[in-house]
């Protein structure tokens, strides 16, 4: 009896002494697959860890282009209560929404342990001030790394983004007849608004009778350029009348000008 005694003692002690180390290499993959995120046909799918019975163990980030799969991840982290059944969509989007890009969202859950995360992002009109990204409602907001895209550089005070974005579209959409594109839009601290277009031509359009303007660019501006073969510079439509040209040669003259400004 002694000896079969000792035998399973033996026993014992070697299980235990092999489940030490498995548990610990289950523990280090537990731990793991929270950090890990795969892709897959434009999905983000990664794990979450929590304690409750039925638990959410993994999400789908579905329908975006922009915003970032760790801060949706660590959004969810930090609800305390990310079971199945008790999770509180409504909270859980009000602080996902919460997130540079998300303009709304929508949550799914799918049994037994998946969270669906549809995204409706902000459309990006511009960037803003060099720091942010300005939306086509107006709506300014900052992320973490701005993207690099051919957006337009819009600038001017936060409090104005709306009426700069409308702005923005409203020019762009007349210059289009002309095929000529916005690179640069900028209202100054005196409430000037100038154009820089992709072709490097700047136009000043100063800050009264801009919509007028912009008309009189529209039509004066190509007899404009057939005046010289040399590119130019700027455009200063801050006159009564006509405009005054500058040419990359360094060469001005003012055209059709009523003599004020």
């Amino acid at each position: 009896m002694a000896k079969m005694a000792s035998r399973s003692e033996k026993k014992q002690r070697s299980f235990e002494g092999f489940a030490k180390p498995l548990k610990w290499a289950v523990g280090l993959l537990a731990g793991s697959l929270v950090a890990i995120a795969l892709v897959f046909g434009g999905i983000w799918i990664f794990s979450i860890n929590t304690d409750n019975v039925f638990p959410i163990k993994k999400v789908e980030l579905q329908k975006h282009k922009f915003t970032n799969a760790v801060g949706v991840y660590d959004v969810l982290r930090s609800i305390d209560d990310r079971g199945f059944f008790t999770l509180e969509m409504e909270q859980a989007e009000q602080k996902l929404v919460e997130l540079p890009w998300v303009k709304s969202v929508q949550l799914r859950k799918v049994w037994p342990e998946t969270l669906q995360v549809s995204v409706i992002e902000h459309e990006p009109v511009a960037y803003w001030n060099d720091r942010g990204v300005v939306s086509v409602e107006g709506e300014v907001f900052y992320p973490v790394e701005l993207p690099h895209a051919e957006w337009v550089k819009l600038s001017g005070p936060d409090a104005l983004a709306k009426d700069l974005t409308e702005l923005l579209q409203l020019y762009q959409q007349q210059l289009l007849e002309k095929k000529m594109i916005i690179d640069r839009m900028e209202l100054s601290q005196r409430g000037a608004i100038n154009l820089v277009l992709t072709d490097g031509l700047e136009v000043r359009l100063g800050n009264v009778h801009v919509e007028e303007r912009i008309e009189r660019f529209m039509q004066y501006i190509d007899s404009v350029k057939q005046q010289k073969q040399a590119a130019l510079a700027y455009v200063d439509l801050r006159y009564q009348n006509g405009m005054a040209a500058q040419w990359v040669e360094n060469e001005a003259s003012v055209i059709n000008d009523g003599g004020s400004r």
